[in-house]
C-alpha cells in the first residue's frame, strides 16, 4: 500500500479499521502492539490526509474512508499534480548537450528523449530502428503535417510509411526484440541506444559533432547499400565483404 501514500504503520491501521469498524488509539495500538504515542502521531496524518476520520466520543474513536473513496480522492489528487506538473512543464527548455555526452538509462527515458527530439525537430530527422514505429506516430504524423523530412531505415517492417520516407528490407517483426535506435535532428543532435547484455535499455545522446556525424554517416550508408541492392540484387554484397572478425561474426 505504500503506493498509495500509506506508511508501513499507516497501513497497518487502515487495514484494522476498514475490517473492525470504529476504534480508540488505544485499541488499536493494543492490536498492533505499538506505541499510543506512534499511533496518535500516525492517526493524525491519517486525518489530516484525508485517509481517516474522528468521530466524537468522551474517547476519540476513529473511522477510515471505505477504499472506493479513498481510490477517488487518490486520483483526484494525481490529476491535480499532474495538471500542475504540465503547467510547470510548458515553459521547459530542453537541455543542450552541445559537445557534452549525456548517458540514458531505461527504454521509456530513451523513448521520451526520442519523441522530444521529433517533436523539436525544425528541418529533417534521421532514423535507423528495429522497434514499431507505432510508438513514435504521433509525433512523425505532427512532423508530415509541418513538411518536415523524416528519413528512416529499418531492416523490418517497422510501419508508419504513411507519415515518414522508409527504406526498408521489410523482414517480418513478428516475434523480433527490438534491439536499437540511432536518431539524428537537425545534423546538430544525435542519439543512439539500445539493450544492454542484461535487456537494460542504455543509451548516449550528444551534439558532440564527430558524434553527430558518425550516426548520420551510418544511416545515409545503410540507405545506399539497401538502394544498391534493389538494383543491382543481393548479389553484390559478395563483392564488398572485408572478412573482419566482425563481419565474420555478424554473418554466423
Amino acid at each position: 500500500m505504500s503506493v498509495l501514500g500509506f506508511s508501513d504503520l499507516e497501513r497497518k491501521i487502515y487495514l484494522i479499521l476498514l475490517r473492525g469498524g470504529t476504534m480508540s488509539a488505544y485499541q488499536i495500538a493494543k492490536k498492533i502492539e505499538v506505541s499510543r504515542p506512534s499511533i496518535y502521531n500516525a492517526l493524525e496524518h491519517m486525518v489530516n490526509k484525508g485517509m481517516a476520520e474522528v468521530i466524537p466520543n468522551d474517547t476519540a474513536l476513529y473511522a477510515v474512508q471505505k477504499p472506493e473513496v479513498l481510490l477517488n480522492k487518490l486520483r483526484a489528487d494525481f490529476n491535480r499534480s499532474a495538471d500542475t506538473a504540465e503547467q510547470l512543464l510548458k515553459d521547459y527548455e530542453p537541455p543542450d548537450y552541445g559537445e557534452q555526452y549525456a548517458n540514458l538509462n531505461g527504454f521509456e527515458i530513451i523513448l521520451q528523449r526520442v519523441r522530444e527530439m521529433i517533436r523539436n525537430c525544425q528541418s529533417e530527422i534521421y532514423i535507423n530502428t528495429d522497434m514499431p514505429l507505432n510508438v513514435l506516430s504521433n509525433e512523425l504524423g505532427a512532423l508530415s503535417k509541418r513538411d518536415i523530412r523524416a528519413i528512416v531505415y529499418s531492416f523490418y517492417e517497422v510501419g508508419c510509411a504513411d507519415v515518414c520516407e522508409l527504406y526498408s528490407h521489410n523482414r517480418p517483426i513478428d516475434r523480433h526484440e527490438p534491439s536499437r535506435i540511432m536518431i539524428v535532428s537537425d545534423g546538430e543532435i544525435a542519439l543512439t541506444a539500445g539493450p544492454d547484455s542484461e535487456g537494460v535499455w542504455r543509451g548516449t545522446v550528444s551534439g558532440n559533432r564527430l558524434f553527430v556525424k558518425i550516426i548520420s554517416e551510418h544511416i545515409h550508408n545503410d540507405i545506399y547499400l539497401l538502394k544498391l541492392r534493389n538494383k543491382f540484387g543481393g548479389e553484390i554484397y559478395d563483392d564488398l565483404h572485408i572478412f573482419s572478425k566482425y563481419e565474420n561474426r555478424n554473418r554466423q
